[in-house]
């Protein structure tokens, strides 16, 4: 069964994640769309959606056990302000309601032509989530660049993608500062640099900083076994 959970902002939508999560609901996926991306959608969809903060959801299990856990779930939402809840079992609703989801990137892309998409990610502990979201919002919104944010919010880990022109020095230099900012709130808050995109290239500096005295035992494991330096050259390690 998937569901679709508009909230009036983003601390409210955070909320009701940990709300779900310290209630022990068995949920499958638990993913937050802000109020821009939402907006994105609908003009890249030709859709009428919510513009406000959306959380959308998964769960998995029998009719009976799912049936226990959405009533759960939905008196959840309801207390951290929910205002419009919709579920579909079936499998063409499912996915039709889960389409602004998966078109988000799509959507950002034709909306800016001729811009790029930059996509980074970070993951906190999830009592940390909400103000992690509400910093990064607050630094987007500061900027000269274009941002919006989603997530797996389950897990503590959320993206924010930014539009930028590559000829443009300063749109460029921006887009890396946030990043930068992003990093550094999450390292802060006992989280981590990267939650699923990976370390690289682009994350290489901030290893050090995050792991402490773990980052040499790391480097000499990776000398152990790679003494030639021909696995995955130049990444992750590049001190």
């Amino acid at each position: 069964m998937a569901g679709r959970a508009s909230f009036p902002t983003v601390e409210q939508a955070v909320s009701a994640v940990n709300g779900i999560m310290l209630a022990g609901i068995p949920i499958a996926r638990i993913e937050l769309v802000d109020a821009e991306s939402i907006k994105k959608v609908n003009q890249f969809m030709d859709k009428s959606y919510e513009v406000k903060p959306t959380l959308f959801l998964e769960f998995h299990g029998n009719f009976a056990g799912l049936e226990q856990d959405v009533k759960f779930a939905k008196e959840i939402v309801s207390d951290f302000g929910c205002g419009d809840i919709q579920f579909e079992t079936d499998s063409k609703a499912r996915n039709a309601l889960w389409e602004a989801r998966h078109n988000l990137a799509y959507a950002f892309i034709h909306s800016a032509p001729g811009k790029k998409l930059m996509v980074t990610d970070v993951s906190v502990p999830l009592h940390e989530l909400s103000n992690a979201i509400l910093d990064t919002r607050r630094k987007v919104e500061q900027s000269k660049v274009e941002g919006a944010i989603v997530g797996h919010v389950g897990d503590g880990n959320y993206h924010v993608l930014f539009m930028i022109d590559l000829q443009n020095p300063e749109e460029v230099k921006e887009a890396k500062r946030l990043n930068e900012e992003i990093v550094e709130y999450a390292l802060t808050k006992g989280g981590t640099c990267t939650g699923e995109h990976g370390v690289g290239l682009g994350k290489s500096k901030y290893q050090r900083r995050e792991h402490g005295g773990a980052y040499e035992v790391m480097k000499t494991i990776k000398q152990a076994l790679d003494p030639k330096g021909i696995m995955n050259p130049g990444k992750i390690f590049i001190d």
